[in-house]
């Protein structure tokens, strides 16, 4: 029997979309920072708000920020927002093959199976081709109706609680009118423009914790130097040209705290690194830069205590309980505090409990907390549990987008009858860490290492795209910076793409994640991104870029 509470729990869901917009023609050409605004952003620090005893920790990354705000403050549009305005009498054919290409693109068991009228749209269609006979079977009140019940799928139950207009469109169900479909995207746009201040107020409350990521979300240990990837993966191919800049790192690093700063009234504490990537270079700087602490996976410690400490090395298998404290790792004056996260719990919440009825799942875990707490039982100090993970991809796989899991789960917390919840920055302010580590083990949450976006062949391609790319742009920059005055605005267009490039989701979507270059949109845009620095000097694009890595 558990007679005190020795353990904290923090939660930190991440909240990140790489940058999906053109600059040089103002479209976004995906639309998942508008509809995963709408259908998470908003709620999961809605969610919160009735229970006045849970803390969490939210980690903005600055790109989704920026995005969020291009959306309200700047009337910013994307290709699936203005398929949607489109009135559905005038459409094209090739507009209806778009409208039927993207608008069944959502989770089916979740947001079409249930809906009647949903699912007698996606049954006109099937797994057939979008012949022109199949899109003749969509008149125009069913490719309106599609339009608006696409729109209203990525909106939480909260949303609809709130607002009676679309609890009535939800329950019409079907024969729409353009009316209807313009009330549906205001909406949205509302729901944009209250994401952060909701998480601003939150904060200032004392009821969140944010933290914040390296401005457009690159792989920072591989900005400094692509060769410390050989560290964790001794067999790997690495790209042809060494990819070696802090430069660039330490500007994501130090453009993100500045615009997190202006956002949020003051400058972040922690930092959840980019897929949790860490290295020695990485987390100097970001102690330089005045980072109190950074967050990574429980392998990196386990790895780094095995490579680096003499009291641990070699061992392999380590017992789970030195996991639930933070460590301190030092380099001359500096520090920074070191978070490592349960991979398991942070993982059954991401994959498993989708399939469980939600009330069960949260009371599981809690039991795995009441668990890790009797193991603990015999520290006299408060232990810390860290559960990080995605703050969108994870609930669309849920029922009713995971509403019972959070309300049962936070119920829970709320009583603080087995464990306290608690920010990140709230934990170390009490229990300030008592062990130390010398050096971190250079990788990132996914397998402990970087094999995801460096090693085979299009990611290595990728990463020799960057190396000439950028060799050019410097080259420009220098005779431009020559002719003299009001140059710098042009030197600043072109850097922010490049810096927009080096996000690590495009090499996510190489290498087998996606069939062929044509569905790679990533792809693409990756692409355009560097075509686009050789337009703003107005300089001829390589030939190179402009063939499909993938």
């Amino acid at each position: 029997m558990i007679t005190k509470k020795n353990i904290e729990v923090a939660f930190l869901w991440h909240m990140h979309q790489p940058f999906y917009k053109d600059d040089l023609t103002g479209k976004y050409r995906m639309p998942w920072v508008r509809l995963h605004g709408v259908k998470d952003y908003y709620p999961m620090a809605a969610l919160l708000e009735d229970f006045e005893n849970v803390k969490v920790t939210f980690n903005m990354v600055p790109v989704l920020m920026e995005q969020l705000n291009d959306y309200v403050k700047n009337g910013a549009t994307d290709v699936l927002l203005d398929l949607t305005l489109k009135d559905a009498s005038s459409l094209a054919h090739k507009d209806k093959v778009q409208l039927l290409t993207h608008f069944f693109k959502i989770n089916f068991k979740r947001f079409i199976e249930p809906n009647e009228r949903y699912k007698e749209l996606f049954a006109k269609k099937g797994n057939r081709s979008l012949t022109p006979s199949v899109v003749k079977r969509y008149d125009t009140e069913d490719l309106r109706d599609l339009q608006v019940l696409y729109n209203l799928a990525w909106f939480h139950s909260i949303s609809i609680d709130e607002d009676t207009n679309l609890r009535d469109l939800v329950d019409k169900n079907r024969g729409y009118s353009e009316e209807d479909k313009e009330y549906v995207i205001f909406k949205q746009k509302e729901i944009l423009s209250e994401i952060l201040p909701l998480y601003k107020r939150l904060q200032d409350e004392g009821r969140i914790e944010i933290s914040t990521t390296p401005y457009y979300h690159p792989i920072l240990p591989l900005l400094c130097d692509t060769s410390i990837a050989g560290i964790s993966s001794p067999e790997m191919e690495l790209p042809r040209k060494r990819f070696c800049h802090p430069e660039d790192a330490k500007w994501h690093l130090e453009e993100a705290i500045k615009y997190y700063t202006e956002q949020f009234g003051r400058p972040p504490r922690g930092m959840w690194p980019s897929e949790g990537s860490v290295s020695d270079e990485a987390l100097e700087l970001m102690m330089s830069l005045g980072i109190e602490w950074a967050a990574t996976d429980e392998d990196i410690l386990f790895n780094s205590l095995s490579m680096y400490d003499k009291n641990y090395r070699g061992i392999t298998c380590f017992d789970r309980r030195i996991l639930y404290q933070p460590y301190k790792l030092k380099k001359d004056n500096k520090s920074i505090n070191m978070i490592f996260r349960d991979k398991n719990l942070s993982d059954i919440i991401s994959f498993n409990y989708n399939a469980w009825d939600q009330r069960d799942a949260a009371a599981d875990l809690m039991d795995h907390f009441r668990k890790i707490s009797e193991g603990l039982r015999r520290h006299t100090d408060r232990q810390l549990v860290t559960v990080i993970m995605d703050g969108e991809n994870a609930w669309e796989y849920f029922e009713d987008n995971g509403r019972t899991f959070f309300e049962t789960l936070y119920a829970s917390l709320d009583k603080g009858d087995i464990v306290d919840s608690t920010t990140i920055s709230g934990f170390l302010d009490k229990e300030p860490p008592k062990e130390s580590i010398s050096r971190i083990f250079p990788a990132s949450w996914i397998n402990h290492n970087f094999e995801v976006w460096i090693g085979q062949d299009q990611d290595n391609e990728s990463w020799d795209y960057l190396s000439k790319v950028r060799k050019d742009l410097v080259k420009f920059t220098k005779e431009l910076q020559k002719k003299g005055d009001n140059t710098q605005p042009v030197i600043q267009k072109a850097w922010r793409e490049f810096h927009i490039a080096e996000g690590s989701d495009w090499n996510w979507w190489y290498t087998g994640k996606v069939r062929s270059g044509l569905e790679n949109p990533f792809d693409e845009l990756y692409r355009k991104h560097l075509m686009n620095i050789y337009k703003i000097f107005k300089q001829p694009i390589p030939e190179f870029l402009k063939k499909s890595i993938a």
